[in-house]
C-alpha cells in the first residue's frame, strides 16, 4: 500500500504533466514558508476542535471531506467528464458498503496520492528539501516533546477516524471490520502526512527527471522499511515519529539518483 501510494503518485503527475501545454509546464507557487504555514494552521485547527469542540461528527466530517476532495482530484485526472463522477460514485459506494481495513486503506492511498500530486506539482524541489527536514525535525518534536502528536492520533481514534493507513501484522487482518480497529488493537498506523511528504517531495523531483523522482521513491520505501524494523523491535510498542526515516530514506534515494 505505501509503494502504490508513491508510485501512483508520481503516475497521476506524469499524468497531468502530459497534459499541460508544453511552453508552460507546472509552476511553483508554494514557498517552504508558505507551505509551513499552512501545515501549522491546519494543526492549530484540529488540535482546538479535538480540545474544545468535541464532537466525533465534526472530526468524522472533516475526515469524509478530505477524502471526497482527494477522490474528486483522483478521478477527474483520469476519467473525463462526467464518467469520473460514476467512477467515483462506484470507490465511494465499495467504501462504505465494504467497512473494511482494506478498503479503507485503498481509499486512503487514491485521495493522498491525488492531493499530494496538488502540492507537489507546486513546489520546486530545493524548497521541498527543507520542508522535508523541518516537517522531520518538527514530527520527532511533537511526538517525544510536546506529545500533542499523540494526543492528536488519540483525540481523532475516540472519535472513530482512522485518518492513517492501518498494517495489520497478517494479511487476513486487512478484511477486518474498521470497528474492530483501535490504538490497543495489534496494528500499525501510518498517518496520512508519512504517507504525503515523501510522496509530495517525489512529484517535485519530476522537474529534475523522472529517473531522481522515482529514486527518491524507492528511498522512501527503504525508509518505511527502516521505520518498521525500528517500531516492531520496540520491547514495548509506543508510539513513534514516522517522518524521521522516512525523509532520510527519501533524500537518500535523491541523493543516490545523481550517481546513476
Amino acid at each position: 500500500m505505501y509503494a502504490l501510494s508513491l508510485f501512483l503518485t508520481i503516475g497521476l503527475a506524469l499524468n497531468l504533466m502530459l497534459q499541460l501545454p508544453k511552453e508552460t509546464g507546472p509552476t511553483a507557487s508554494y514557498s517552504v514558508l508558505s507551505f509551513v504555514i499552512m501545515f501549522v494552521i491546519a494543526t492549530i485547527i484540529l488540535l482546538l476542535i479535538l480540545k474544545y469542540f468535541k464532537r466525533p461528527w465534526l472530526i468524522q466530517g472533516i475526515f469524509y471531506l478530505a477524502m471526497l476532495e482527494g477522490l474528486l482530484i483522483f478521478t477527474q485526472a483520469l476519467i473525463p467528464w462526467p464518467q469520473f463522477l460514476y467512477a467515483m460514485g462506484g470507490i465511494i459506494f465499495f467504501w462504505l458498503f465494504y467497512r473494511n481495513i482494506l478498503m479503507h486503506n485503498i481509499v486512503l492511498v487514491l485521495a493522498i496520492s491525488a492531493i499530494s500530486v496538488f502540492f507537489g506539482l507546486n513546489l520546486i524541489p530545493s524548497a521541498a528539501i527543507l520542508i522535508l527536514i523541518v516537517l522531520a525535525a518538527y514530527d520527532f518534536w511533537a511526538v517525544y516533546k510536546t506529545k500533542h502528536m499523540v494526543k492528536m492520533f488519540r483525540g481523532m481514534a475516540e472519535a472513530k477516524v482512522n485518518f492513517s493507513l492501518i498494517i495489520p501484522h497478517s494479511f487476513s487482518g486487512l478484511f477486518k471490520k474498521i470497528k474492530e480497529v483501535s490504538p490497543s488493537t495489534e496494528f500499525m498506523f501510518l498517518g496520512t502526512g508519512d504517507i504525503a511528504i515523501p510522496a509530495i517531495f517525489a512529484v517535485s523531483a519530476l522537474r529534475i527527471s523522472a529517473h531522481t523522482s522515482i529514486f527518491s521513491a524507492l528511498g522512501a520505501l527503504f525508509g518505511f522499511v527502516l521505520l518498521y524494523a525500528i517500531f516492531v523491535s520496540q520491547e514495548k510498542r509506543e508510539p513513534m515519529p514516522g517522518l524521521p526515516p522516512l525523509v532520510f530514506g527519501t533524500l537518500l534515494g535523491y541523493l543516490i539518483s545523481f550517481l546513476f
